[in-house]
């Protein structure tokens, strides 16, 4: 955790760096900022791999006996697995929140405020916190389908390989869906479409390519994570050991 977590640190402040001199390179301060200085990619990775190993790990050496030895339920197993993740995320979102300020007040206090309009009217801070949001619950989408992989391969490297590899997979597919779901209106409601969740609530108008408004967004994420979970949980309950 300690070196995880330092690494992300050194990431951002590199970025954060790299904005300040060299902003006709990098980016907008502001646009750096709001994605907390690339913080919000780093954390997707990190908790895939977590996520990815946290479960598999247990059946490639074979901990997963010790634990039913000891009379623990596998639904108990599971969901403290999902706490343990829950409770990893709300941890990292924090961290890249905090430091992102720090790197603000120390790098860019001359560059902007964050009062200034950012973007569809939103204030600075307000398009970041509406960001992850939206990343939070994005992430868990993607979570629970990791945490249902990972259930599937007794390989700790497959599952993160398979994760991690599913996620770009399913960003760029995301994007490519919406000239199909213009066409097939009802292909508006499937799992990949909630993966634009955290750009609509920064921009209202990526409702147009959604075809859904931003609760049914909200709404539709929550549903396919708690589908999602479900599947896992009966297939945890079932795989042997």
């Amino acid at each position: 955790m300690i070196t995880v977590s330092a690494t992300l640190l050194i990431i951002m402040t590199i970025f954060g760096v790299l904005t300040r001199n060299y902003p006709k390179y990098w980016g907008d301060p502001k646009g750096m900022f709001v994605e907390m200085f690339t913080g919000i990619n780093w954390i997707v990775l990190f908790l895939i791999a977590a996520c990815s190993s946290i479960i598999a790990m247990e059946f490639q050496y074979g901990t997963i006996k010790e634990l039913l030895y000891r009379k623990y339920y596998r639904g108990q197993i599971l969901v403290s697995k999902w706490i343990t993740m829950l409770l990893y995320s709300i941890y990292f979102f924090a961290l890249c929140f905090v430091w992102s300020m720090l790197l603000k007040v120390v790098l860019f206090n001359d560059k902007f405020k964050l009062t200034d309009t950012f973007q569809s009217g939103h204030s600075v801070i307000e398009t970041q916190w509406l960001g992850i949001v939206g990343s939070f619950l994005t992430i868990w989408l993607v979570l629970s389908l990791v945490l249902l992989l990972a259930n599937i391969f007794k390989s700790t490297a497959a599952a993160i390989s398979i994760g991690i590899i599913g996620y770009f997979a399913l960003s760029i597919i995301s994007n490519v869906m919406f000239p199909l779901m213009h066409r097939w209106e009802w292909l508006k409601w499937n799992p990949l479409n909630m993966m634009n969740l955290s750009q609509q609530l920064v921009s209202s108008s990526i409702h147009k390519m959604t075809l859904l408004s931003t609760p049914e967004m909200v709404i539709g994420s929550l549903v396919y994570t708690a589908i999602f979970m479900a599947i896992s949980y009966v297939v945890f309950k079932r795989r042997s050991v």
